[in-house]
């Protein structure tokens, strides 16, 4: 018994010390399960800290993103509005520039209208007022007038006017002409001739004029200045019962200017139109003289044309305007 006793007690011993163990193993492998499981831990721990760091600097990136492009966006904005608002400025400062030359034009035109307009008054008022041909000085000043400054009515008034007073004192200096012509008072008629020539006058006027004052200056010895006048006549009016005569003036002069081709040219055709004209000698007479010169013998000279003869005047073929 006391064996059997022994034997179950080792037994429970036995049993007890393996319990031990194995409660010991136990406790070691649950203390190695504690410090996996501390590890696991603490590298989660870890790894979310890192995630937390990460996932901060990650905001803090994305908020200076966001700043800067909010910033550039402004930059933009502003640099826009401000573009804008340059060009606006620019465009209302040409718009000002524009507005004041204009302005500033404007009043130089009413200025030079004004003034133009006055002139305009000074000048009807010499056409009108002043006596006799002092009158012509308007005529002058009208010339120099600057008329583009005037309205239309304004313009046509001073025409007008100029254009009456010329004419009266052109008919008033071609009478005297012709009086003076019938009288043989050579420079006056030059002087109211080229008076009334000056005036613009009417071609058939203009003509007349052309006889007188070329026939003046043929008898006047001034050949240079009455061949185109007696020029023109000639060729002006084929008409007129004084056109023999003024040929013989024209060759007799284009002679004197040294001119024989056209002296002779205008004899010989005086001579063969007129066969049946009172100068009919005088022309062959000049014909003779010129052919003379042209072949070179100048020992019987030139035969002058003498003074006019009482040949009519071409007032009295065609009347002239304003009788």
């Amino acid at each position: 018994m006391p064996e059997q006793a022994k034997t179950e007690v080792e037994k429970e011993l036995a049993d007890l010390r393996r319990e031990v163990v194995e409660a010991r193993n136990l406790v070691i492998k649950s203390d190695n399960l504690l410090k996996n499981l501390h590890a696991e831990v603490k590298a989660v721990g870890k790894r979310h800290e890192d995630f937390q760091k990460r996932q901060w600097i990650s905001s803090a990136a994305a908020y200076v993103l966001f700043a800067v492009i909010a910033v550039g966006a402004a930059v933009m904005i502003t640099s826009a509005r401000s573009s804008s608002a340059t060009s606006e400025r620019e465009r209302l400062e040409k718009m000002v520039t524009d507005l004041t030359a204009q302005l500033e034009k404007q009043r130089s035109d009413a200025s030079a209208h004004q003034t133009a307009q006055r002139g305009a008054a000074e000048v009807y008022k010499m056409m009108t007022s002043l006596p006799g041909d002092e009158r012509l000085k308007g005529i002058d000043a009208l010339m120099k007038l600057d008329t583009s400054r005037l309205s239309m009515l304004e313009r046509q008034a001073l025409n007008d006017r100029a254009s009456v007073l010329r004419r009266e004192t052109g008919d008033a200096a071609y009478e005297r002409g012709k009086i003076a012509f019938r009288k043989n008072e050579m420079n006056q008629v030059v002087s109211e001739m080229e008076r009334f020539l000056a005036m613009n006058p009417p071609a058939e006027q203009a003509l007349d004029a052309s006889f007188f004052l070329g026939t003046a200056y043929n008898q006047l010895r001034k050949h240079d200045k009455a061949v185109p006048l007696l020029a023109r006549f000639v060729e002006g009016d084929r008409t007129s019962k004084t056109r023999d005569y003024a040929m013989l003036l024209l060759a007799q002069s284009y002679q004197e200017v040294g001119q024989l081709e056209k002296a002779l040219e205008t004899a010989r055709d005086a001579a063969g139109a007129y066969l049946n004209s009172q100068y009919q000698q005088q022309f062959r007479t000049r014909i003779s003289i010129v052919k003379r010169m042209m072949s070179g013998n100048t020992e019987a000279g030139p035969a002058p044309a003498g003074p006019a003869p009482a040949a009519p005047a071409p007032a009295q073929a065609a009347s002239p305007a304003g009788q």
